[in-house]
């Protein structure tokens, strides 16, 4: 398999850092370029609830994706390396899987939640929708 991309996704949580760096090993280890992203989720019933105007929903997802990816960013540098970054609205699951076809990713690298909550097992965690959905390799890092 010729590794040349790599989207990691984080959410800013220490599951989704070890991603992070698991995925710079590997981006190392091919010479491959490396595109980091997350997600905001914009609950539509939540904006129209508190009446939130255009400019109020782009501080939040600026405010989000700063906390988000601001940890990833971090280790990115004392690690040596640099990477692409993504801010993406939308559902996690959905906004990886369409990144992943949008950047023609050869690999995806999440890190994985240990714990099941009753919710997951009717849903599925964000990893394990994204690797139900996802045409190309996964890994995903506890």
């Amino acid at each position: 398999m010729k590794v040349r991309r790599i989207l990691v996704a984080t959410d800013g949580t220490e599951v989704s850092l070890r991603g992070v760096a698991a995925a710079a090993d590997v981006a190392q280890r091919y010479d491959a370029e490396l595109l980091l992203m997350t997600a905001v989720p914009i609950p539509q019933h939540v904006v129209t609830a508190a009446k939130i105007d255009g400019r109020g929903v782009e501080r939040y997802v600026e405010r989000m994706a700063a906390e988000a990816l601001q940890g990833g960013i971090d280790l990115l540098g004392q690690m040596g390396r640099g990477a692409a970054v993504k801010v993406v609205t939308g559902h996690p699951a959905e906004s990886v899987v369409s990144e992943a076809a949008a950047s023609r990713a050869d690999l995806v690298v999440m890190g994985r939640r240990s714990r099941v909550e009753p919710k997951d097992l009717v849903l599925g965690s964000v990893s394990d929708r994204v690797a139900r959905n996802l045409s190309v390799p996964i890994l995903l890092i506890p």
